[in-house]
């Protein structure tokens, strides 16, 4: 029996040990289905393995024996950007049990998707559609390759009905698909990612709610280890972990008022350069959507026009002013985004509690009165805004709970400022970290209420001498 046993070929069933163990081997069309050992038996008797006990165990179960021997897997489940089959990752044997479901290109018209563009974009000064169409060729390039490729997160910010979430749900379709939603666990809300693993595309649909600085920067670094970094730990519930090499691409749809945008991370220079932030208009759609059934035909008129817009899209060449070698594409953020951003950073609100503390100066009616500049270590600003009769005391407190926070954000606001007319310098004395804060700029006086010639004036003389 032992020479039968290993003269015939192992049949196509692979095993992953677990808490439950299961095993799995292909369907009709290719793809491989979860089946218990019952199962396994019985198909093990098809290919011809004898189900009669000899010398203790059956051919059957002997071969059952060899196939969790010889053919366990570490992971089985469909994996972003791998087509079905069996893979090595990091010293073990992966089976993707599921294809990507890609469109094929075909040369043909896209009107309405077009126009939605147009609608998006508007006059487009600042070439934001181009950098759409750039990220969105890279994108479909990686996957449809199940090659692992540096990659930025795209993000549109923009008004209610804009087309957003709905352009998010065409990359999608291009990219497979597959979704899933990645937001808890990028802020820190969840340990448990192995849902992600099974969806190329990576979606952020304005849930995102958490606006505290910690779940902010805990969200850039979850976007610099996502877009970035080729290996990811896959951890599912009451299971091992392993390390997998998925194919993604994420993108993030917001809306465009400042409560909302703050839910972006701070764009410092480690993770600025790993976001596209786009700012899209509510245009007039191509057709209408104001009822399920007009949503319905807007989008299979969309997904009609796929394969053409695909078909263009790997014919366009990305702009030389667009490309570098690292993401294959340059960032870019739109100004008005990064405005609002800018305003809600900690620093920034450190430099408004510093104006509306230490600078809050009564000013005469004239508003000719100005405070000196602030020389202090960072120390003793911080203890000055703390202190409890201060106006402050409670809003720095919240802002400064570590005693490295306050250093931290000087130094962006003076690494952050222009080369002339900045408001932050530094300078060390006795080995220490002085800073010198120039007060804000006084507003603009009032305008003068002429209610007649002044005292020293003389009447003005009549042109016209009376009749």
């Amino acid at each position: 029996m032992k020479n039968l046993i290993e003269s015939l070929p192992l049949p196509a069933v692979y095993y992953r040990p677990e808490t439950s163990p299961c095993y799995y081997r292909q369907d009709d069309v290719g793809k491989w289905m979860k089946v218990d050992l019952t199962s396994v038996r019985s198909f093990v008797a098809c290919q011809g393995y004898d189900t009669r006990r000899a010398e203790g165990t059956t051919e059957a179960d002997q071969c059952v024996l060899k196939l969790q021997e010889r053919q366990n897997v570490a992971y089985a489940g469909p994996l972003a950007g791998y087509r079905a089959g069996l893979y090595w990752m990091n010293q073990n044997r992966v089976l993707v049990t599921e294809s990507p479901r890609f469109i094929e290109p075909q040369a043909g018209e896209w009107p309405t998707l077009n126009a939605l563009l147009d609608a998006m974009f508007g006059d487009d000064e600042l070439g934001q559609r181009d950098h759409l169409l750039a990220w969105w060729k890279l994108a479909v390039a990686s996957v449809r390759a199940g090659r692992v490729q540096a990659s930025q997160m795209l993000t549109l910010a923009g008004p209610p009905g804009s087309g957003k979430s709905l352009t998010q749900q065409l990359i999608t379709e291009t990219l497979g698909g597959r979704s899933a939603k990645p937001y808890l666990f990028m802020c820190g809300k969840t340990t448990f990612n192995a849902d992600l693993f099974r969806a190329e595309h990576l979606v952020i649909d304005d849930e995102a709610e958490d606006i505290t600085i910690e779940k902010r920067r805990h969200f850039a670094a979850s976007i610099k280890a996502f877009c970035v970094n080729p290996e990811q730990h896959c951890h599912g519930k009451n299971k091992d972990g392993l390390t997998l090499t998925p194919v993604w691409r994420l993108t993030c749809s917001v809306n465009d008022d400042p409560e909302r945008l703050q839910v972006l991370p701070p764009l410092d220079d480690d993770v600025a350069d790993k976001i596209i932030i786009l700012k899209v208009e509510a245009g007039a759609m191509p057709m209408r959507s104001d009822s399920p059934e007009a949503r319905a035909a807007y989008w299979a008129r969309l997904k009609a026009e796929l394969p053409a817009f695909l078909h263009d899209l790997d014919q366009w060449k990305i702009p030389e002013a667009l490309r570098v070698d690292r993401y294959g594409l340059r960032h870019f953020h739109h100004p008005e985004i990064v405005e609002v951003l800018r305003h809600a950073t900690p620093q920034m609100r450190l430099l408004d509690l510093i104006d509306e503390d230490y600078f809050r100066c009564p000013a005469d009616l004239a508003g000719t009165r100005q405070r000196d500049p602030w020389d202090a270590t960072a120390a003793e600003i911080e203890r000055h805004l703390q202190r409890l009769d201060g106006p402050v005391a409670k809003q720095a407190g919240q802002l400064l709970r570590h005693h490295s926070n306050i250093g931290d954000y000087l130094g962006r606001l003076f690494r952050s400022q222009p080369e002339e007319g900045g408001r932050i310098s530094r300078r060390i004395v006795n080995g220490k970290t002085r800073w010198t804060i120039q007060p804000p700029p006084l507003p603009a006086p009032p305008p003068r209420l002429h209610a007649g010639p002044s005292v020293e004036e003389e009447p003005p003389v009549c042109p016209c001498p009376p009749g």
